[in-house]
């Protein structure tokens, strides 16, 4: 069969023809044309329109999406802490049929992790991309954490999960290679920006995440876990006509639930969502239990999601310091999406008291 290509600009009609056959499509592809995604910029892999003609009529769409990893040294870098594609492959290989939710259908899914190549086709969505800049309505947000709270309570220290050799953990000792990238950013972000968040709450994350990131790393690794996604946010959702469609498979892991929806609730804020957040979170709780989560207090469920705010902060300071460095400009969209996450993130570690609600 022919090898894994490096680009999604190198797919050969022969290569998609193998990989369709080997999953039951018998069919002749008779040329490949990749094309840009519109709006994507990613720092880690391609996202490209693939426009496929068959030899014969074929029941396949004649446009998927592809993705693979980016070819450079900072992509292979990030792929290399965070596992990204080999969690992608598995979740689209072992699970992407049974999660409480709408993905994309997959037509060709591989990944070589010690060449560290990848290609993944999957179903084109037909809808209204999401926006982390303009929120949707709250109905969406409930719809959005009622689902998510099934799938965590669905997977609620769940062995079907928890037992496949992809799906990592706080303990993954490839995480600790990200430590000096935060550590290498939050010092000039932090003197270039002092009023990110209250004083007190960035000495907070300074003297117990920034320079003390393993003991935290294990702190972490300990609370109950369930099955998150870990990118939930609106840039991954697709609002098609029959629903909301998740996408980007990359960061699910083995974490605590309240570290996905901190992250939906931070990322995709309206002043709307801010207001209704006591009835939001009552909706996902409501969701959680009913699937098999434990029967937690809002309380109880406030406190998990601030157990996340260090890493989910920091993180997000790292990103954006980055892009600034490498002289992004404001009016960028990657770099207006870093922006809202760190002020988003930040703004959850004043309204959900962090300082009293993690324990040094």
């Amino acid at each position: 069969m022919s090898e894994l290509p490096i680009s999604l600009s190198d797919l050969t009609p022969a290569f998609v023809s193998e990989r369709l056959a080997a999953r039951g499509n018998d069919v002749e592809v008779a040329t490949v044309d990749v094309t840009p995604l519109p709006g994507f910029s990613g720092l880690m892999g391609e996202v490209q329109v693939i426009a496929l003609t068959y030899a014969e009529d074929a029941d396949l769409p004649s446009t998927m999406i592809g993705k693979c990893p980016l070819d450079d040294d900072m992509a292979r870098m990030y792929n290399e802490v965070m596992n990204s594609y080999k969690r992608e492959n598995g979740f689209y290989r072992d699970l992407s049929g049974q999660v409480p939710m709408r993905v994309p259908e997959v037509f060709v899914n591989e990944y070589d992790e010690a060449a560290g190549r990848g290609v993944l086709l999957i179903e084109k969505i037909e809808g209204e991309a999401g926006d982390i800049l303009n929120g949707p309505d709250i109905e969406m947000f409930d719809t959005l954490v009622r689902q998510l709270g099934t799938m965590h309570g669905e997977y609620w220290l769940n062995p079907a999960y928890g037992e496949l050799d992809w799906a990592i953990d706080w303990t993954l000792p490839s995480l600790k290679l990200g430590i000096p990238i935060i550590q290498g950013a939050w010092v000039p972000m932090r003197a270039a920006r002092p009023d990110l968040a209250p004083v007190e709450i960035l000495d907070f994350f300074e003297r117990t995440w920034i320079f003390d990131t393993e003991t935290w790393l294990e702190r972490v690794a300990e609370r109950p876990w369930t099955m998150i996604h870990g990118d939930y946010e609106f840039d991954n959702i697709f609002f098609a006509a029959d629903g909301p469609v998740i996408l980007d498979w990359q960061t699910l892991m083995r974490s605590f639930p309240g570290g996905d929806l901190a992250w939906f609730l931070g990322l995709g804020a309206t002043d709307e969502s801010v207001a209704e957040e006591r009835s939001l979170l009552d909706s996902y709780l409501a969701a959680f239990t009913a699937a098999g989560g434990p029967a937690w207090s809002r309380d109880e469920l406030i406190d998990d999601m601030a157990a996340s705010l260090q890493f989910h902060c920091t993180s997000a300071v790292a990103t954006l310091q980055g892009l600034v460095e490498a002289g992004v400009p404001e009016e960028d969209r990657g770099r207006q999406r870093f922006e809202k996450m760190t002020s988003g993130m930040m703004a959850c570690a004043v309204r959900w008291n962090v300082l009293d609600r993690v324990q040094e």
